[in-house]
């Protein structure tokens, strides 16, 4: 490939900005609809003896119920279910009431039947870790690339590209949370835990392929000393963009029939969809926009560097 890469950066900058923007508003108007892993809630769980009905039957067959109303229901085992809820206090009632119209769609082991209840307390301990995690997990990468292109050749310093990639990876997150906040609005998706797993997932993916981009141009640096920095980029760019995209449609391929084969299953689908959104927005931050990041930057706070030999700077 022989395509110039940072010369429509402005573009890709623009692109990016107005997706935050809507993210950040989608999130802001919409909410996120957070699971009972955070909110606490109740698991009631039963077995049908034979012939366990799909998931949306159940759906259909308790929605009348108080509380169980767009309820999670999710398949185990051979014929088991499993039903969540975002409501703790289940009263004998409500749960006789349920178990009534579960048996009107086939015979169930009452044996099986049991409630278990995550406390509100439970929830928000576990989402002050999260946010502790994700957090860390950030300041974490930004270090390490610091780390590892301590030795990188300038004008760009170690911590820049650091910068670099640790603002990629918020436009990699936000986006697929304000895509969340809008079919939370829609279709009542929740962020959970297996939510979470797929958003730190994203990242270390993104941060991969970002990290094999950098990692071209110091090489590039050092054998190219005739070219600016600005074309190195590019170079570089070219050279690994087909590996980031070969790698990226591997995921995907193998994203794509989980997603299909396990829609019925709340917590997978959503697992699946966050991870194939951000695998894709992560091809467009790793080449379009982390790098062409950089020769801005230099454009920016110092010109002349930037139309300097590589020679200038090793």
């Amino acid at each position: 490939m022989n395509f110039n890469f940072t010369k429509y950066s402005k573009i890709y900058f623009a692109i990016a900005i107005i997706a935050i923007i809507a993210s950040i508003a989608s999130i802001s108007i919409f909410g996120l609809k957070l699971g009972m892993d955070f909110e606490g809630g109740s698991l009631m769980s039963v077995s049908y003896i034979q012939n366990r009905p799909s998931t949306d039957q159940i759906k259909n067959a308790i929605s009348n119920i108080e509380g169980f109303k767009g309820a999670e229901v999710q398949p185990i085992d051979q014929n088991g279910v499993v039903i969540k809820i975002n409501k703790t206090d289940i009263s004998s009632e409500t749960y006789a009431s349920v178990l009534q119209q579960l048996k009107t769609l086939g015979q169930i082991d009452e044996t099986s039947a049991s409630v278990q209840t995550i406390s509100p307390l439970v929830g928000s301990e576990l989402k002050n870790k999260t946010v502790i995690v994700v957090i860390a997990a950030l300041v974490v990468m930004l270090l390490y690339i610091a780390f590892a292109f301590r030795n990188v050749s300038r004008p760009i310093s170690s911590f820049g590209y650091g910068a670099s990639s640790t603002l990629m990876l918020f436009h990699d997150i936000i986006i697929p949370l304000g895509v969340l906040a809008v079919l939370g609005k829609l279709y009542g998706a929740q962020l959970t835990i297996p939510v979470v797993t797929a958003l730190l997932t994203v990242m270390g993916y993104c941060i991969n392929n970002t990290v094999v981009v950098f990692d071209r141009i110091r090489e590039n640096l050092i054998k190219d000393r005739k070219a600016s920095y600005e074309e190195i980029v590019n170079k570089s760019l070219n050279e690994t963009f087909t590996r980031c995209i070969n790698t990226s449609v591997a995921v995907l391929l193998a994203v794509g029939p989980l997603f299909y084969f396990f829609m019925g299953e709340e917590g997978l689908k959503y697992f699946t969809l966050i991870i194939g959104i951000g695998v894709v927005i992560g091809i467009f931050s790793s080449v379009f926009l982390a790098s062409p990041l950089l020769v801005q930057w230099l454009h920016w706070r110092n010109p002349e560097k930037a139309v300097k030999t590589a020679k200038a700077f090793v």
